[in-house]
């Protein structure tokens, strides 16, 4: 019999396509913010709620569900409220994870970032949660995926290559940017795929509270990246590096480890300037 995992965020960009992947060996079921266009899960029959507490209390009431994998998110990039921000990134997953533990769920896999908690309310209530999966740690196999910046073809538009590639296509007339120095590890999304089924595949062997870095393994700045875009696109636009300024706690050097992942083997497998090329042209 299939086991049964929980996407939360099941329609969201990394959440559909975890749903496709996983779904040939696994019965997928998910949560979402709103359930009236699931567009990204067309051709598939995945049952899906709404992600209210009570919504979800009923499913895990129905389901045996053997592991959650926590993607939804809020990265206030639409102007979303503080409020909703919060109540997306901390208060639901802590309402979840508190479920999953009085359900015996086995294994409960946070999706993170890398970034500075204090660079952003999207960074802050990540890291609160993460301070909360740290709290329960002995309570249920909990698994931390720190993923670098992801982008493929589909990514939402407030996706930043995503938005870039758009305005490069579109020969916007100038682009106002920071001076680019922040030098940045993008992952393209079937890498970052293959890693969650990774260590699907090897949770057994997985210490709880163990962290996973995801990434390509490889630096590029957003000046060279957005210039390679540029080159390739062939777009007339003005990239007008400098005017704008850093953010306050702007993360300059993204480090990230992906030795952890290398030896449960897996590795990426596509650089950063191939999974642009892919991303473009699709």
């Amino acid at each position: 019999m299939m086991k049964t995992i929980l996407i939360t965020g099941i329609n969201g960009f990394l959440g559909s396509h975890l749903a496709k992947r996983l779904s040939t060996h696994f019965r997928v079921i998910g949560t979402e913010y709103k359930t009236d266009n699931l567009y990204r899960l067309d051709g598939y029959d995945f049952k899906v709620v709404d992600s209210s507490t009570h919504a979800v209390e009923n499913l895990f009431a129905e389901e045996d569900i053997d592991c959650i994998i926590h993607t939804a998110t809020f990265y206030g990039r639409n102007n979303e409220e503080i409020q909703q921000i919060a109540e997306t990134n901390v208060f639901m997953p802590f309402h979840l994870l508190d479920m999953a533990i009085k359900k015996q769920v086995k294994t409960f896999i946070n999706t993170d970032t890398v970034l500075d908690r204090f660079v952003s309310a999207y960074a802050l209530t990540k890291n609160q949660f993460k301070d909360w999966l740290y709290f329960r740690r002995n309570e249920i196999q909990t698994i931390n995926m720190q993923l670098e910046h992801f982008y493929g073809p589909g990514c939402s538009n407030s996706n930043f290559v995503t938005a870039m590639i758009e305005r490069l296509k579109n020969n916007d007339p100038v682009i106002d940017l920071t001076a680019g120095a922040q030098l940045r590890d993008f992952v393209y999304y079937e890498d970052i795929i293959d890693a969650y089924a990774t260590v699907l595949s090897n949770r057994d062997t997985i210490k709880t509270n163990s962290t996973f870095q995801v990434g390509s393994g490889e630096h590029i700045s957003i000046k060279e990246l957005l210039l390679f875009l540029k080159e390739k696109i062939g777009s007339t636009s003005i990239l007008n590096f400098g005017a704008i300024p850093y953010r306050e706690n702007d993360l300059m050097i993204s480090e990230t480890d992906i030795e952890p992942l290398i030896s449960i083997d897996w590795k990426p497998k596509h650089t950063i300037k191939e999974g642009l090329i892919k991303t473009i042209s699709q």
